[in-house]
């Protein structure tokens, strides 16, 4: 068997999913190699353009990416000059990214990926399989599309499956009703499904002949062949879509193989294909969202119907890690776990730590990681987060089902940046019920942040196959409907509307487009003002007095606050406090206060600029100058 990562899958990281699977397929006797396309065509087209392709802003609105090889799949679905006339905003982009016109884009897409796909086709022996898989996600739909086809055209008696995330669903059955050329779909996850479809195969039992039954499962001489998840292509009615097994225990899964991909990026010029940009080994260490099972924030399309959380023990997880830094060439981690296990604070996080690795980790969390939390992080090696912040406004991420606070989360970003954590995160707008004061306030704090990690952009929230916001029958967003982009992409014999992920919608009771733009522009002038210099806000304790020194909006500038006033503003650093509870703090070993006269404190604080409040409680602004506190 063979497993194809196409274009346009990051070529920083090998492929987890083919990793995995090429493990779990050669576990069951099977011989597998992984080819790793993607990187064959940073080759051809350099790190910086092919790069700028598989990154480029608003992906979700115009699928550049697919449009690319959407002519190499299917041939001309619409003129170019009316995908062009719809997404102006590409001319920009493609001059951006290679300086060139637009005939060299559409050349690109007529000539030179349908060349490169040709020589694929012929550079490697794919006569020597049985079986080529394609895991789809993201942007390589087309692409593996348009390999399968040609591919088939080639080789008619070899059999082609397909999976991944662009596959979910009835995604993936109708892929297998309108496109000859995919003999098997495999919708959900593969551990188990793949290697019993390989099985079937092995022994004549899956064939692209096979009629279908009238529940749908595929038959050979009138036997049923049901393999839960796997849909096959069929003469007759398409079967519905199921989906296939999930694993309920992790620790038993292999360690994903990443050689294919070392030996391919071992072929190129490194530079060339990678730029300066470093390897990272991507980890599995769960699967599902333990907020998603009890919250499923509003606007979120992951995990389609798995959102049950499992993860791997802690000293499973740490195996692992153990064997693939040992293996390969690689410092940075990333796991592509959509939330962090909390267990692991408690036992992966310390264990991590005790070995002193030199590794620098990326994980998802959930923005109400406490001060304690974020240090023990640090300590592991854990160099960046990506927490899911989306909003300054707790009215806003109430919306979302968030389970956090506009506290919580500037809490999240101060002492991640204490501790030199990164943070990943981005602003969302265009939720039912929000309003234009959410955002005007967002905005006028913005400038007391300026010393914290700013966000990567700000955008309206798009509307997401599986989330509840499309799966609800009294979701707020009317009239959804796939995005225009996918009326370029693929022909009209594909249902759209089943095939599609992105969707456009209609929605009331949401901001003002003034109000957003305000709020964007306030982002950006964040982003500007930590690009020139980083701007400080910083405390020095001293006996009895805490010095405040400010540099967020020019020169430094100081403010000295003495005994009861320096304790109270420490009190409500690591957390929000409320005035009460600040109070009762320095009753403990100071002089006796009522709690209006700390709040009148804490609410000159406030308009000083250096603290922050939110539904009675505040959090100070100000980091320790002391990096070891």
């Amino acid at each position: 068997m063979a497993l194809v990562n196409m274009p346009w899958a990051r070529v920083d990281a090998p492929s987890i999913q083919c990793g995995l699977l090429q493990s779990i397929v050669r576990e069951h006797g099977h011989t597998c190699d992984v080819h790793y396309l993607n990187v064959e065509l940073a080759a051809l087209l350099g790190h910086d353009l092919y790069d700028g392709l598989s990154d480029v802003h608003a992906e979700r609105l115009h699928l550049l990416g697919e449009w690319l090889f959407s002519f190499a799949a299917f041939g001309e679905v619409t003129r170019e000059s009316e995908y062009f006339a719809e997404y102006p905003e590409i001319e920009a982009t493609w001059s951006g990214l290679s300086g060139g016109g637009m005939e060299e884009l559409v050349a690109l897409r007529r000539d030179v990926l349908p060349g490169w796909l040709a020589e694929s086709v012929e550079g490697i022996d794919w006569g020597s399989y049985d079986v080529v898989g394609f895991s789809s996600t993201f942007l390589q739909n087309t692409a593996s599309l348009a390999l399968g086809r040609l591919l088939k055209e080639r080789f008619p008696s070899l059999v082609l499956v397909y999976g991944g995330a662009n596959f979910d669903g009835e995604m993936g059955t109708e892929y297998l009703r309108g496109l000859p050329w995919l003999d098997h779909v495999v919708t959900g996850e593969g551990d188990i499904a793949l290697p019993r479809l390989l099985a079937s195969i092995a022994d004549g039992t899956a064939t692209a002949d096979s009629a279908a039954t009238a529940d749908g499962a595929a038959t050979v001489d009138g036997a049923p062949l049901t393999i839960p998840g796997v849909h096959t292509q069929s003469r007759g009615a398409p079967p519905p879509a199921s989906d296939s097994p999930r694993l309920s225990a992790l620790d038993g899964l292999p360690h994903p193989d990443y050689r294919d991909y070392f030996e391919a990026i071992g072929r190129h010029d490194r530079e060339r294909v990678l730029g300066r940009t470093p390897v990272k080994l991507p980890i599995e260490f769960s699967r599902g969202c333990w907020w998603g099972e009890k919250h499923h924030c509003t606007f979120c399309g992951l995990n389609a119907l798995g959102m049950g959380y499992r993860a791997k023990s802690a000293e499973r997880a740490l195996d692992e890690l153990a064997g693939l830094l040992r293996d390969y060439p690689a410092v940075h981690v990333e796991a592509v776990d959509n939330i962090l296990d909390m267990k692991y604070i408690s036992s992966l996080v310390p264990e991590l730590a005790a070995r002193h690795w030199d590794v620098h980790i990326f994980f998802e969390v959930k923005a109400n990681l406490t001060r304690e939390q974020l240090a023990g992080l640090r300590s592991a090696g854990i160099m960046r987060i990506q927490p899911g912040i989306e909003s300054l406004s707790s009215a806003v991420l109430d919306l979302m089902r968030k389970g956090s606070s506009k506290l919580l989360n500037i809490r999240l970003l101060k002492w991640a940046g204490y501790y030199g954590i990164g943070v990943a995160w981005n602003l969302l707008t265009g939720f039912p019920g929000e309003t234009d004061d959410d955002y005007r306030r967002q905005a006028e704090l913005m400038p007391l942040l300026h010393h914290l990690e700013p966000p990567g952009g700000a955008g309206r929230i798009w509307l997401e196959r599986f989330s509840p916001y499309f799966t609800d029958d009294a979701s707020p967003l009317a009239d959804a409907r796939p995005r225009s982009s996918y009326r370029h992409i693929y022909p009209a014999h594909l249902d759209h509307s089943k095939i599609a992920y992105f969707f456009d919608y209609t929605a009331a009771d949401i901001g003002s487009d003034r109000a957003f733009q305000e709020l964007s522009d306030a982002a950006a002038q964040w982003r500007k003002r930590w690009a020139e210099g980083r701007p400080r806000l910083i405390y020095q304790r001293l006996p009895g007095k805490l010095v405040l020194i400010d540099s967020r909006s020019g020169p430094p500038r100081r403010a000295t606050l003495q005994d009861w006033h320096a304790d109270a503003y420490e009190a409500c650093g690591d957390a929000p406090r409320s005035a009460a509870r600040v109070r009762e703090t320095l009753a403990r070993s100071g002089p006796a206060l009522s709690t209006d006269e700390v709040a009148a404190f804490l609410d000159r604080c406030c308009r000083s600029r250096v603290m922050v409040s939110d539904e009675g409680k505040y959090l100070s602004l100000a980091l320790p100058e002391n990096p070891g506190w």
